[in-house]
């Protein structure tokens, strides 16, 4: 059963996970290893309290510059954000009475952050669709008694994996899609309630080695404060954002735990209603950076065999 508690960077598997390492955590990186041509969408993943956000893109509104957001509502909320030494102040509305959260910022002076748009992806991913995960979460410790940075052909014992520490990081890593309900029909999607919120959801599996699907050393796992970071096709498009995890412990990232995504694709059309405008990239300011504290919850969900 999983605890609620808050997530944090995502925990990858292999040995380009490192563990308390660098790797996995640049744009630059993202683009070598899995042959992308432009990863600059891993810099829109932003910390939000002790979680995360994914900047979509700023417009000129009828009340002034305006920068949007999708994280989770049920991270605790702020209502200011000190970006780069200047100070937002921040409004948040839950997309059709979801998970789903849309952030909306603005500053005195009309600074807007120097970050490309982010586009929503209109197609729900299909079974077995790879994906790219990014968020503040967690950094992973591994024990001897956890090691996992084995080859595919080496098993490894039920609910092995890795703990973590208290130190947080924005992190890569990737995974591909499964249906939501193992033993029902092939469906991409479900209904999970987070915060007392149902969310359409979708889902991928952390899969250990000797299992047949564990494709790459970058395989990825949610972990505590990962919520609010987002998930992207290889083209950049962002198709969900982190909201639960399934295991047995908050901090832990085992083998065959389930990362939860609320699925853009359902929610597109609210989004973009509720934004209103055509978004902005990149006017002349500096990047920003989102500092503060919060936390995510985790839902109380069968594992996965």
């Amino acid at each position: 059963m999983l605890h609620p508690e808050g997530a944090s960077a995502v925990v990858v598997a292999g040995a380009n996970g490192g563990g308390n390492t660098s790797n996995n955590t640049t744009a630059s990186q993202m683009a070598s290893q899995l042959g992308i041509s432009d990863a600059s969408f891993y810099n829109n993943v932003l910390r939000y309290n002790d979680a995360g956000a994914v900047y979509l893109g700023w417009a000129n509104t009828t009340n002034g510059a305006r920068a949007y957001l999708l994280s989770a509502m049920h991270i605790n909320f702020t209502d200011t954000m000190l970006i780069n030494a200047v100070s937002y102040s921040v409004t948040r509305q839950s997309i059709s009475d979801s998970d789903l959260a849309l952030l909306t910022l603005t500053n005195v002076d009309g600074i807007m952050p120097t970050l490309p748009v982010v586009n929503l992806s209109a197609a729900t991913p299909s079974i077995g669709t790879g994906v790219v995960m990014a968020g503040y979460g967690r950094q992973r410790v591994q024990d001897a008694t956890t090691n996992a940075t084995v080859s595919d052909a080496v098993s490894v014992p039920d609910g092995t994996g890795y703990t973590t520490t208290d130190t947080t990081l924005l992190r890569w890593g990737t995974n591909q899609t499964v249906k939501i309900n193992p033993t029902g029909p092939p469906s991409p999607t479900g209904v999970v309630t987070v915060g007392g919120r149902p969310t359409t959801s979708f889902v991928v599996d952390f899969d250990q080695p000797a299992s047949g699907e564990w494709l790459a050393s970058n395989e990825a796992q949610a972990v505590r404060g990962d919520s609010g970071g987002g998930v992207f096709g290889f083209d950049g498009n962002l198709y969900g954002i982190i909201v639960a995890v399934s295991g047995s412990n908050a901090t832990d990232a085992a083998f065959d735990e389930i990362t939860y995504f609320a699925n853009v694709p359902t929610y597109k059309n609210a989004i973009d209603t509720a934004i209103g405008y055509t978004l902005v990239p990149e006017p002349s300011t500096t990047a920003l950076l989102f500092l503060g504290a919060g936390a995510s919850v985790w839902l109380a969900l069968r594992r996965r065999r």
